[in-house]
C-alpha cells in the first residue's frame, strides 16, 4: 500500500503519516523501487495513533502504548483528565455564583490557582523574578498544593522574590527568554530527571569533557567575554541576597519533582568535581586544582596521540 492510499485509509495527511515515521511510532519497510510499502499491520497502527491523539494523548505516551500495551498510561491519563474536569467544573461553579451574586470574598475563597506556575504567574507578574523562575523551573511547576510544607515553601517563596530585587544583565535575559521556550517545547521534568539519573558511562564522560573544556575557556582569555562576565555578577548577586540558602531549599520543599532532580544533578555534579577538582573562586570563577588539572589534561593528551 502506497502513501497516499493509506493517507485515505486511514483519514490522516501524509505529513502526519511522516511525522509519526519520524517519532518512531511507524516502522515502514520499503519495496525495491524505494517507495514506502505499508502493511495491514501500519493501518491499524495509525488507526491506534489517531484515536489515542484525538483523545488527547501525546506521542511519548503514545510510543509507549504501542511498543508495551501497557495500560497503566491510559489510566494515568484518565486520572488526569478527571481532575481537570473536576477543576473545570469546580470553577464554572464559581463563576456562577460570582454572575448570581457578584461576592468577591466568597469566590476567592472557592478558587485556587490550578498550578504553582499559574500562581507565579500571577503573583510575580514583574519581568525579572517571573522570567527567572519560567526559565529555570518551568518544568518543575506543573503541579498543585497538596501538603501544608508546599504552601508554606511557596509563600517563602513569593516572600523572598517580593522582597529582593533582581538586576539581570540583558545579555541573560535574552538567553532566558530562548531556553524558556526551548524547554516549554521539549523538555520535561521527567526527561530532565531521567538525564541524570540514568546516565551511562559514556555520556558521562562526555559531559566530564565537556565541562572541562568549559572551565577551560571561562578561565582563559574569554573569562572577560561579557557573556561570562554576567554570569559571574548575577552568582554573586544572587549569593549574597540568599538565593542558595533561601530559595534553592524552598523550591526543593514545594515541587518533589525539582527535588528529585535536584538530587540526582547534584550526584552527578559533585562526582565531575571531585574527579577534576574544581571549585569556585571568591570572585566566582570556576577553577580545577592545579595538580588534578595537570594530571587529568596529561591523561587525555595521552589518549589523543595514542588514537
Amino acid at each position: 500500500m502506497l502513501l497516499n492510499e493509506i493517507a485515505n485509509e486511514v483519514g490522516m495527511t501524509k505529513r502526519a503519516i511522516k511525522y509519526y515515521e519520524e517519532k518512531g511510532l511507524l516502522s515502514v519497510n520499503k519495496s525495491n523501487n524505494g517507495y514506502r510499502d505499508y502493511s495491514v499491520n501500519d493501518v491499524d497502527t495509525l488507526k491506534r495513533i489517531s484515536v489515542y491523539r484525538k483523545l488527547g494523548v501525546s506521542v511519548k505516551d503514545i510510543k509507549n502504548l504501542l511498543e508495551k500495551n501497557d495500560k497503566d498510561v491510559l489510566v494515568r491519563i484518565y486520572n488526569e483528565k478527571m481532575q481537570d474536569k473536576i477543576l473545570q467544573d469546580h470553577e464554572l461553579n464559581a463563576l456562577k455564583q460570582f454572575i448570581e451574586d457578584n461576592d468577591v470574598n466568597k469566590i476567592d475563597k472557592m478558587l485556587d490557582y490550578q498550578s504553582v506556575e499559574d500562581a507565579i504567574k500571577s503573583l510575580l507578574p514583574d519581568k525579572e523574578w517571573g522570567d527567572y523562575l519560567k526559565s529555570h523551573f518551568k518544568p518543575f511547576l506543573n503541579i498543585r498544593l497538596e501538603t501544608t510544607e508546599q504552601k508554606q515553601a511557596l509563600r517563602n517563596i513569593l516572600t523572598y522574590c517580593d522582597e529582593t530585587t533582581l538586576k539581570i544583565p540583558l545579555i541573560m535575559r535574552m538567553g532566558m527568554k530562548i531556553n524558556s521556550d526551548v524547554s516549554k517545547e521539549t523538555r520535561t521534568a521527567d526527561e530532565m530527571i531521567a538525564y541524570y539519573r540514568d546516565m551511562s558511562e559514556s555520556e558521562y564522560n562526555r559531559l566530564k569533557e565537556m565541562t572541562l573544556q568549559g572551565v577551560k575557556i571561562k578561565s582563559g582569555i574569554l573569562k572577560y567575554h561579557p557573556a561570562f562576565v554576567a554570569q559571574r555578577k548575577l552568582q554573586k548577586e544572587f549569593q549574597n541576597k540568599g538565593y542558595n540558602d533561601i530559595l534553592i531549599p524552598n523550591m526543593i520543599a514545594l515541587s518533589p519533582l525539582y527535588a528529585e532532580y535536584k538530587a540526582n544533578l547534584d550526584k552527578v555534579n559533585d562526582k565531575i568535581c571531585r574527579e577534576l577538582g574544581l571549585y569556585y573562586d571568591s570572585n566566582y570563577n570556576l577553577v580545577i586544582k592545579k595538580w588534578n588539572c595537570d594530571s587529568y589534561i596529561s591523561n587525555v593528551k595521552g589518549i589523543i596521540e595514542w588514537l
